[in-house]
């Protein structure tokens, strides 16, 4: 059992992104590369990288993104003579909607490896399990509260690479512009279908308002009226995405909250001693893949994922419609008991309802916020000081 050994250095909230569970709308920087061929070359050229090291494992769910990276990878060790990737699975036995096991055993019978690395978990990666305790006490509060979580599985993996699927169904998707491909490919639409790209062909100011509507009956009960606005606005601003399919794919990885994910995300592999890779978040990658599309896509996520994959999946796997929930994986008896016990402290009350936090902890399907926030209060009780970013 490899143990957390490596000093890494996570990004912070704010206190006011800390209060909303949220980073902010801006967005970064990042240099735009000169790719060195299409998008499937720039992939294989990373992947191959990866291979070099061993042991090279690859995060493998069973979904889209992490089926198409491991069957890529296995492609590619297999023609160059190098050790195959390892799949790494996590499986939940108590959580239904969690089970993907049908698609994982469709892609491992297709790729005929000889290892599967699979982790039956039970608490191992509940909220305040021992791992996810342990991270906090190691250094403090992290966004996003599933980066804590991990080292379960880490801590099982002797060091190397780590390949994940991360920024998958932000990058390699049909954005705006596959509802208006719909349209435009069927002499007779459907109406949901020509519903659908009159929607996406709809002025910004008309996305925004109906976004606004949407994100206002979702924001968490806890939150008072100047919290709650803020959040709204910042979801709407996260929600804005440029029609051309070019322009929305580039801008998938140059959000704040893509950076903090990817840099939390990443030290949490650094930090067992192994070194992350992720493909699809990669900007050489990222702009390879927005010029091969250019401004109206290839379709739908399906389509993008044939284009790419059709040679080493099947199309039952590259179409697939359904995705796994692992909510339920989080929460459990001792989370719920610390929500029953907790004194409220940790909040101002003028910005957070505890009362409402704490119906929202003790439901059977808690907000999506929730989860950061019990880190949050469980800190505080603990007498570990929550940082915050300037």
């Amino acid at each position: 059992m490899t143990a957390p050994t490596t000093r890494t250095t996570f990004l912070r909230l704010t206190q006011m992104e800390t209060l909303l569970a949220l980073p902010s709308s801006g967005r970064v920087h990042i240099p735009v590369p000169d790719p060195a061929g299409g998008p499937r070359a720039v992939l294989e050229r990373l992947l191959l990288d990866a291979l070099t090291t061993s042991p090279c494992y690859v995060l493998f769910s069973g979904g889209r993104d992490s089926s198409a990276l491991l069957a890529l990878a296995t492609l590619l060790a297999r023609r160059e003579g190098l050790p195959l990737p390892v799949p790494v699975t996590v499986r939940f036995p108590e959580v239904r909607e969690s089970d993907e096991t049908y698609w994982q055993d469709l892609v491992m019978e297709h790729l005929r490896l000889p290892e599967h690395v699979v982790f039956r978990f039970h608490d191992e990666e509940n909220l305040l399990g021992e791992v996810a305790t342990s991270a906090i006490r190691r250094h403090g509060v992290v966004w996003p509260e599933a980066v804590q979580l991990h080292g379960a599985r880490y801590r099982h993996l002797d060091p190397g690479v780590i390949i994940s699927g991360e920024g998958g169904d932000m990058v390699l998707t049909g954005h705006r512009m596959a509802a208006l491909r719909a349209v435009a490919a069927r002499q007779r639409p459907r109406r949901r279908t020509l519903r659908y790209g009159l929607e996406a062909a709809r002025p910004a100011f008309v996305v925004r308002a109906a976004a606004r509507r949407m994100v206002t009956q979702a924001v968490a009960p806890w939150l008072r009226p100047a919290l709650a606005e803020e959040f709204i606005a910042r979801v709407v601003e996260m929600s804005a995405e440029p029609l051309r399919w070019d322009t929305a794919t580039r801008s998938a990885i140059r959000m704040h909250h893509i950076e903090l994910l990817t840099a939390n995300f990443n030290a949490a592999i650094l930090e067992y001693g192994s070194c992350p890779v992720n493909p699809f978040l990669d900007p050489e990658f990222v702009e390879a893949l927005a010029r091969a599309g250019g401004p109206f896509g290839w379709g739908d996520r399906t389509e993008v994922f044939r284009r790419l994959f059709a040679d080493v999946l099947p199309d039952a796997v590259l179409a697939r419609p359904t995705k796994a929930g692992f909510n339920g994986t989080r929460w459990g008896p001792r989370e719920r008991e610390f929500a029953r016990t907790w004194d409220g402290a940790g909040f101002d009350d003028a910005l957070i309802d505890v009362e409402q936090l704490r119906a929202g902890w003790l439901r059977e399907d808690p907000h999506p916020s929730a989860d950061f926030l019990l880190h949050v209060a469980w800190a505080h009780s603990q007498g570990i000081p929550v940082e915050t970013a300037p």
